[in-house]
């Protein structure tokens, strides 16, 4: 874990606030840097005039079945002198929690799995204060099945090496700190929905527990410009079946929880939110889905330091909670 205070190498970010602190406030999942680009080439021009937005990706969602092109865009935040660095790209599939086990590698056009970062030139040496983009796009694998995916990048430089093979983890508070404290990492958790409709099933988002003890899990759902509405969360597999529903709150910036569901140890599995709104959705609309753990007495200190009170939890409205992982759906028209 690299926990310096301000980042002095080529920055990735995990939102547009992202500036190379650690740890990086939330969203940690939506890297405007990680660019679903569709058939479409990107061009310099537009990767540098939307570096503070909007997001290039949502208005190219990654769709099964077509050309789907992913590029890696970065910064060289060291002062005085150029930076250099290769760029390596994950996908798995996307949920709440994110299972890391099930990383795999995408493979840039041309082949290859680490692909250079170029500066506007095509230089690989990206002067200080600079932008740079992957020399190539990577290709999200041809004939993966329809779904919703989640996206991982990596940066490898001279002063920052980082490996081919992405770490494991003991626990998902590992996990999270592992993309918090690395200005080096980027992550994006978000997908698009087609916007004025009512009722929305947004199925096969992983969950998980990498804890080696049974976990409490509670899950969440806010937004922006929302309608009133429930989002159902549930589960048929056996080893932990569940349904738990949440209330949506209009406009929808105050979450609504689910009660507590206990999911065995080294659980791997998957949820189905089906969301019911009272109106049509609204285009631009975003809706997150949160994914928690209440803090228990035997916590560590690294625990009870990521842990925040949540108003309006079933009962558990005294506890301390940790976030550990969300996906946003975004809401546009024409999908």
């Amino acid at each position: 874990m690299n926990a310096a205070v301000n980042w002095t190498d080529i920055l990735v970010r995990d939102n547009f606030q992202d500036v190379g602190q650690t740890p990086t406030s939330d969203p940690v999942w939506e890297s405007p840097d990680i660019i679903p680009f569709g058939s479409d080439i990107l061009g310099f021009d537009l990767l540098e005039s939307s570096y503070n937005g909007p997001d290039l990706g949502v208005s190219h969602p990654i769709v099964a079945g077509r050309l789907n092109r992913i590029y890696i865009r970065g910064k060289n935040l060291r002062a005085g002198c150029p930076s250099s660095g290769r760029v390596r790209l994950y996908f798995a599939p996307g949920g709440l929690v994110l299972d890391p086990r099930a990383w795999t590698p995408i493979t840039a056009e041309g082949g290859g799995t680490a692909v250079p970062l170029v500066a506007r030139s095509g230089s690989r040496e990206i002067p200080p204060g600079q932008l740079c983009v992957s020399e190539s796009a990577f290709i999200f694998p041809p004939g993966t099945p329809p779904g919703h995916y989640c996206t991982i990048t990596t940066v490898d430089t001279p002063a920052h090496p980082m490996s081919a093979t992405l770490p494991t983890f003991n626990s998902l508070v590992d996990y999270l700190n592992w993309v918090r404290y690395n200005p080096n990492v980027g992550w994006r958790n978000i997908d698009v929905i087609p916007c004025q409709q009512t009722n929305y099933a947004l199925a096969n988002l992983a969950i998980c527990n990498l804890n080696n003890t049974p976990t409490r899990f509670v899950f969440g759902v806010s937004g922006t410009d929302l309608p009133a509405g429930t989002a159902t969360f549930s589960n048929t597999d056996q080893k932990a079946p569940f349904s738990l529903t949440a209330q949506i709150y209009p406009p929808g910036t105050d979450e609504g929880y689910t009660r507590s569901i206990l999911l065995p140890a080294n659980y791997s599995g998957t949820v189905t939110v089906v969301i019911q709104f009272d109106q049509p959705l609204p285009c631009d609309a975003r809706i997150v889905l949160r994914a928690y753990n209440p803090v228990t007495n035997n916590a560590g200190p690294l625990e009870r330091r990521l842990a925040v009170p949540l108003t309006g939890v079933p009962e558990l409205d005294d506890a301390l909670f940790i976030e550990l992982g969300a996906y946003t759906f975004v809401a546009a028209s024409g999908q």
